[in-house]
């Protein structure tokens, strides 16, 4: 399979698409394809609104609602990430390993953040007898 790369021509093509959805028990029907030639076309953060704007320039037939389902679907199967910023819309993560993200204010660019790059220290008194199953930081920054 072509994999997730970071030029812009598509590397998934309509049969890898088909077969990576099967992969994660999805019934890879046309519009899903379509939908997963243009998400998964390189590692990239993407709002449903530019997503659905992508698909339907190959596909009209493609709806806003089924770009949702899709991206909810995906979301369930583990194909996808979804972050949450509140002042933004739902963004879609390609990038499943474990990352951190700066998320830039003034431009709404997000850039991930390899998990290396930040420490988190947990006092012992903030679990207490819980333990940490993982850390999800996002850095705001602006100017």
């Amino acid at each position: 399979m072509g994999g997730m790369g970071t030029g812009a021509d598509p590397i998934l093509n309509a049969d890898e698409a088909a077969s990576l959805l099967r992969a994660h028990g999805i019934t890879p029907t046309r519009q899903r394809v379509a939908i997963s030639t243009v998400l998964f076309a390189c590692r990239q953060h993407m709002a449903a609104s530019e997503l659905f704007r992508r698909a339907q320039a190959g596909d009209t037939s493609i709806s806003r609602s089924t770009v949702y389902n899709t991206l909810e679907l995906f979301v369930e199967k583990g194909l996808l990430q979804e972050l949450n910023f509140s002042d933004r819309s739902r963004i879609y993560d390609t990038n499943l390993a474990s990352h951190h993200h700066l998320y830039h204010v003034d431009s709404g660019k997000i850039e991930d953040l390899d998990i290396s790059q930040i420490k988190v220290k947990v006092p012992d008194e903030v679990l207490g007898n819980s333990s940490l199953v993982g850390v999800d930081v996002t850095l705001r920054v602006a100017g």
